[in-house]
């Protein structure tokens, strides 16, 4: 399910920020680095609110005194958190409050929205594509300069005029 998890959070979060400058590559790779515990069959830390506060947090302070770091890096984490979103971690308490709801977990098998059943897995991902397409029109992707400025820098510049 990666296409459930980058595209309603490209589309989402430049929709509710309007941010033409934002790296959303680097959301999309925030949105889908959970799904590398999914794959190996079970959901830890990468679920945690904790991880998305923690890279946040790491973020702000080794970038201290260098926004530009601070503003390229911070989609990533911001991306970690719409993927709790759209997973519905945040209904799994032993998960998302992980440690505070105790340390002695140690990942739990998949069982949730990423993998739990094949049928809505293909619902999940046909409204990813669905979102894509109604994205590519908001966002004027036709356009020949708004596509170079999303593909080489992760840039949404119709958000510009909006």
């Amino acid at each position: 399910m990666f296409l459930w998890f980058c595209i309603p959070s490209i589309v989402g979060i430049a929709v509710i920020f309007r941010s033409p400058f934002l790296d959303y590559r680097l959301l999309a790779l925030g949105a889908s680095l959970p799904l590398l515990e999914t794959l190996a069959g079970f959901q830890w830390v990468l679920h945690t609110l904790f991880f998305g506060v923690f890279v946040l947090a790491s973020i702000m302070f080794f970038g201290k005194g260098n926004r530009k770091i601070q503003q390229k890096l911070l989609p990533i984490p911001v991306g970690l958190l719409t993927h709790l979103v759209l997973d519905g971690t945040w209904t799994e308490k032993e998960i998302f409050w992980w440690p505070v709801t105790g340390r002695d977990l140690m990942g739990v098998e998949v069982s949730r929205l990423e993998v739990s059943f094949l049928p809505i897995g293909i619902i999940l991902e046909t409204l990813g594509i669905l979102i894509a397409l109604w994205g590519w029109r908001k966002f004027e992707l036709n356009k020949q300069v708004n596509l170079e400025a999303f593909v080489k820098r992760g840039h949404l510049l119709a958000l510009e005029g909006s």
